[in-house]
This record gives structure tokens, C-alpha cells and sequence, in this order.
């Protein structure tokens, strides 16, 4: 049994080591390929290239220049945890002479600082308990249509914007709801490529510009008319009133244009995100075959269906931290500067770390007392940078697995594969939902 988890059953303090950065060794990995490029296969099936490279090298091993990745909980927890002091999240950079106003990915910073001010978490939660009714009504036409129509994942992009955009902007709707759909669409990443043609090389990446402009600017412009309407003294209603209200000192905290960036961040993953989410929990009914045990609450077991599908297909599965300083893990070293790349989905299908089988789609195993190791089930993340719609996501998603629980859905397509990139997606996604016979 080595230092770096090889073998079953291993247990170290994450961090923690009698070794230092200047007598650990470096981290292993597979000869580097021209360009620092990761291999062949890791643009086809990124999970199953580091899975691959775990198995062969250990738990934490370089996969490309300046890459690292990390497959232990307590590892990716403390990776995660740290963030804003000994990891960093890293941006992607725009060419110099092609700025424009950040894309919807990009402003993370004053949204940091946004959610600390307005205490989002908790009110975040709040908002979407008071929502609740407002989202079991949306979903519930949605799905009573789906027995007409084939759903896709458009679909599911929209009903959940729908369903919960309110919490954000209460009065997202015209053109200010359709500049939103367009941009988000032109979000979404073409695939895994670590290679990302300047804007000037891409077609693609000239028209996400132009429709994330379009977006910005009318977003700015209703953030300009809501702070001129704006009454201090009744209370928020949504985010944007929170971030109005936000002060600093005698002043408003945040500008017209850091407002509009931070709702577009969180307005473009509650679409790309929640709809995928919500995807993967129609796909997850129409592909694995589970009944909720009769002593078991409707309430309990759509919880357990949720965390289930969360732990099958958790939709950010691949993301990374930036270290800002030589940190240990184990008997290697890894040199401030390096990108660490660390995966929920790796994490959720190790069965080092989990009591019952975690290849099987069983929602049961979320009814026992004990169901995994320690950080080792981080569907939103973890640390500072934890999912901001944490609450809303399980509001929509809980009360779409209660309503499914009298639907029956079946895949048009055969069961959906997924499509790797910054967010997981189902590939080739086509259901239909029809209620079960009373």
C-alpha cells in the first residue's frame, strides 16, 4: 500500500505528511505528449481517461502540463474548501485587444463578493420555500404536456428558467427573457478541447460575444430602472433587490453593470445547470427501474431518487482549482501555479468510498444510516464557491422525483450517454412522460 491510495481501504489525513515540498516527489503520470496536450482520450471520455490514469498511477497524478488531478475526498474537499486563500479558481482569458464585457462564466469575483453581502444562502433558501408552489405548478404542466410531446433538453432548460428565474429577477419575462435564452444557449461549451480558438478564429465564439452583449446591455438597462423604482424600505423580493439594497458604507456596494454580470452568472447556470439536472432525472426513470418501498415517505423517497441521480450524474463533473502555493498531498508535491483538476463523478463511483455498490442506480441506499466516507458525495461542490442555487436546484428537482413518482417515463432513443464538458449533458436526450393508470 503506497502513500498516494493505491490499493483499498487506504486512509490518510488529507494534506497532512512528513513530507515537504522539498523532499516529496513530483507527481506521476504518463509521458507528456507535444504541446503539453493530455491523451488521445481524454477529449472522448474525460472520466474514464483519469479514471484510467488513477488505477495506474495512484490518486493524485499529472495528466498534461501544468495539470494535476486529485481522486481522494479529503483531498478534494481541502482543494475546494481553501478556495480564495490556498486555491484560486481560474478564469478563462480573453485575448488581449479582443475584450469585451465578461461572458456569463466569467465574473467571479464580484459575484464573491455579492453573495456574502446579500447572505444568499439563506436567503436564497427562503426565497425558494416561498417559490415552492410556483414550481410544483410549472412542473407539473410540463410534465402533463410531456405525454404529448417528446421532451429534450431545451425543454428542461426552459421550464426550470420558468419555474425559479423569479427568485432572481421576479419580473424576467419579452425581450429581456428571450436575450437570456439566447445567450445561455451560445454558453454552453462545444466539448472538452483543451485547446480554445481566440474569437477571432471562431465563428462560435464571435456570435457568444454578440448575443452575451445583447444580453448585458438590456440587463444593465432593467437593473438601471428597478434601483430608480427601488424602495429601501420594503423588504427584497428577489436578488436583484438584495443586491440593490447592498451597501458599503454610505454607498451602493456594487454598480449597475457588477449587478447585471453577477444575476447573468447566476441566471445562466440555473439554465444550463438546472435544466441538465433535471434531464438526468427524467433519463434516470426511464433507464433504471426502482419503486419506492411501501414504509417509505413520498417526501423521503424523492429525496433519495435526487441524491441518487446527483451521485449518478452529477452535472459539473470535471472542475479545477488554481494552487497559489506548493502544496503536499501525500509524498508528492505539487508547485504553486498548477491547475488541480478534481471530479465529483470520480469521487461518487469509487467504491473505496461507498458502503453499497456504486456502479448500481439504487436511491434505497440513501435511506440507510451510513452511505459514503467523508466528502466523498459533492454534487454542488464544497467551500466558498459551494453552488449558489443549492436550495432552488433541490426545490425543482425533489418536487419533479415527487411527481414522477405517479408517471411513468420511457426513453425515445435508448438510454442517453453523456456529453463531457464543463457541464454534463445528456447526449441524444428524447423522453416521453405519461401518467401511470389509476
Amino acid at each position: 500500500m503506497d502513500p498516494n491510495g493505491r490499493g483499498a481501504g487506504f486512509r490518510a489525513a488529507p494534506v497532512a505528511s512528513s513530507f515537504t515540498p522539498d523532499t516529496a516527489i513530483s507527481p506521476p503520470g504518463p509521458a507528456p505528449r507535444p504541446f503539453g496536450l493530455p491523451p488521445d482520450d481524454f477529449d472522448r471520455d474525460p472520466m474514464a481517461c483519469l479514471s484510467r490514469l488513477g488505477d495506474e498511477y495512484g490518486d493524485v497524478f499529472t495528466f498534461a502540463t501544468g495539470r494535476v488531478a486529485l481522486t481522494r475526498p479529503e483531498w478534494v474537499h481541502w482543494v475546494l474548501a481553501r478556495t480564495n486563500r490556498e486555491t484560486r479558481v481560474n478564469p478563462p482569458e480573453t485575448p488581449r485587444g479582443l475584450r469585451r464585457r465578461p461572458l456569463i462564466r466569467d465574473r467571479v469575483e464580484t459575484w464573491m463578493a455579492g453573495r456574502r453581502t446579500a447572505q444568499w444562502h439563506r436567503l436564497g433558501r427562503d426565497i425558494a420555500e416561498r417559490t415552492d408552489p410556483v414550481i410544483r405548478l410549472h412542473l407539473r404542466r410540463f410534465l402533463d404536456a410531456a405525454e404529448h410531446a417528446p421532451v429534450r433538453l431545451p425543454d428542461c432548460e426552459r421550464v426550470v428558467l420558468e419555474a425559479t428565474g423569479e427568485v432572481f429577477v421576479r419580473d424576467l419575462e419579452g425581450d429581456l427573457w428571450s436575450l437570456l435564452v439566447q445567450a445561455a444557449d451560445h454558453l454552453l461549451p462545444q466539448g472538452t478541447s483543451p485547446i480554445e480558438l481566440p474569437e477571432w478564429m471562431s465563428r462560435f465564439a464571435r456570435r457568444r460575444v454578440r448575443a452575451n452583449d445583447a444580453w448585458i446591455e438590456a440587463l444593465v438597462a432593467h437593473v438601471q430602472m428597478r434601483r430608480r423604482s427601488r424602495d429601501p424600505a420594503v423588504l427584497p423580493s428577489d436578488l436583484l433587490d438584495l443586491l440593490l439594497d447592498a451597501r458599503d458604507d454610505d454607498r451602493p456596494a456594487f454598480t449597475d453593470v457588477e449587478i447585471a454580470q453577477t444575476l447573468s452568472i447566476n441566471l445562466g447556470n440555473l439554465y444550463a445547470v438546472g435544466g441538465s439536472g433535471l434531464a438526468w432525472l427524467l433519463a434516470a426513470n426511464a433507464e433504471h427501474d426502482f419503486i419506492r418501498p411501501e414504509a417509505t415517505d413520498r417526501r423521503d423517497w424523492a429525496g433519495a431518487v435526487v441524491k441518487e441521480t446527483l451521485r449518478a450524474y452529477p452535472v459539473i463533473a470535471l472542475t479545477s482549482r488554481e494552487l497559489v502555493e506548493d502544496t503536499v498531498f501525500g509524498d508528492v508535491s505539487i508547485p504553486a501555479g498548477t491547475s488541480v483538476f478534481i471530479s465529483s463523478y470520480l469521487l461518487h463511483t469509487d467504491p473505496r468510498w461507498w458502503r453499497a455498490d456504486p456502479s448500481r442506480f439504487d436511491p434505497a441506499r440513501w435511506l440507510a444510516d451510513e452511505v459514503h466516507d467523508q466528502h466523498a458525495y459533492l454534487p454542488y461542490g464544497a467551500g466558498p464557491r459551494i453552488c449558489t442555487g443549492v436550495h432552488i436546484a433541490n426545490a425543482v428537482l425533489e418536487t419533479a422525483a415527487d411527481l414522477l413518482l405517479d408517471r411513468t417515463v420511457t426513453a425515445w432513443r435508448g438510454p442517453p450517454r453523456p456529453h463531457w464538458g464543463s457541464i454534463m449533458r445528456p447526449r441524444r436526450f428524447r423522453v416521453r412522460v405519461v401518467p401511470d393508470a389509476r
